[in-house]
């Protein structure tokens, strides 16, 4: 068995990887049970006529996405309604199979068969089971709702639907998911979070969703609303009514005009708040600042708030993407 943090060959973000290598199979089941339940709160694991048990996984972050190799033996995952509203998850995954079978279930035991080369993405504030059918290669990629949901306004649609894998995009979107793998993200040609909206793009292009049409009208007000909110983020007291009042619109019209963008006003706020926290976490100047002055600098008035958003959003504390990206 091994549970060890290696480096990757550039030294520069550690990796994980774990392995049954060496156990029984009643030790391997209950290593893996174990140590996934550890890591994935909420995940319920079963072996169900399962003899033996072998099974791998290496994770790194590939940017704000948590990238996850996996190679195992059959078994089943179910992530139950009663865990969710406990164990503070939220966010999506795309679930790759490189070769195998798997097969994913909805809450209502509607089944999603996927074979190599096939993908699907999990909305993890939803109930789901994953069936690893035959000896299975798979990539997850966590990836963090408010990241998500800023370049894909309808990732929420799209959870566990069927996309046609044979279309261009979606071969694509296959092709990179199949280069990417936790041992070689420091030796990609791009920075991994950019790695990770391409990844982000290809799957809006594979599932063939298009913005809502808006007048020209509608688009201009939109982005001179866009514009006020960034100079107005800093502001813990604004509020869709507040803003509607400065804009001089009525607070229905500011929610309409975001709806048929695809999104919302204060799911907007929020991205443009972190987005500029991070500007400053990484900004020199500001590095004598606390983690609480950059929460109330980008508008958060709760810097527990702000410390919890920001994890979901960039796979880091705000402490720790100072660290690293503080130039």
């Amino acid at each position: 068995m091994s549970s060890a943090t290696a480096s990757s060959p550039a030294a520069a973000k550690p990796y994980i990887h774990l392995s049954t290598a060496g156990l029984s199979p009643s030790d391997a089941k209950e290593f893996w049970a174990d140590d996934v339940s550890a890591r994935r709160p909420g995940l319920l694991l079963d072996f169900p006529n399962q003899a033996s048990f072998q099974a791998t996984a290496t994770a790194t972050s590939l940017g704000p996405v948590r990238l996850l190799a996996l190679d195992v033996d059959p078994y089943v995952a179910c992530r139950s309604r009663r865990y969710i509203a406990r164990d503070l998850v939220d966010d999506f995954c795309l679930l790759h199979v490189d070769s195998g079978s798997t097969v994913v279930s909805d809450a209502t035991g509607t089944d999603f068969p996927l074979d190599a080369g096939q993908f699907i993405l999990l909305d993890e504030a939803a109930g789901f089971s994953l069936r690893f059918t035959s000896r299975t290669q798979a990539k997850a990629l966590k990836m963090p709702r408010a990241w998500l949901s800023a370049r894909m306004p309808q990732a929420e649609d799209l959870a566990l639907t069927s996309i046609a894998p044979h279309t261009g995009w979606a071969r694509a979107l296959t092709s990179v998911l199949k280069e990417v793998a936790p041992e070689t993200v420091e030796t990609l040609p791009l920075p991994p979070g950019e790695v990770a909206s391409q990844i982000a793009a290809l799957l809006t292009l594979a599932a063939g969703h298009t913005a809502p049409e808006m007048k020209r009208y509608q688009r201009a007000t939109l982005n001179r609303l866009r514009r006020a909110m960034r100079e107005t983020l800093h502001d813990p007291a604004l509020t869709p009514s507040r803003f509607a009042e400065q804009q001089g619109i009525a607070k229905r019209t500011l929610h309409a005009l975001f709806a048929a963008a695809g999104t919302s006003f204060g799911r907007e706020l929020t991205a443009m708040r972190l987005d500029y926290a991070r500007s400053l976490l990484r900004d020199a100047r500001f590095s004598t600042k606390s983690i609480t002055e950059i929460s109330a600098l980008a508008g958060f008035a709760n810097p527990s708030h702000f410390s919890r958003r920001f994890l979901e959003a960039f796979a880091l504390s705000p402490s720790v993407y100072r660290r690293q990206h503080l130039r």
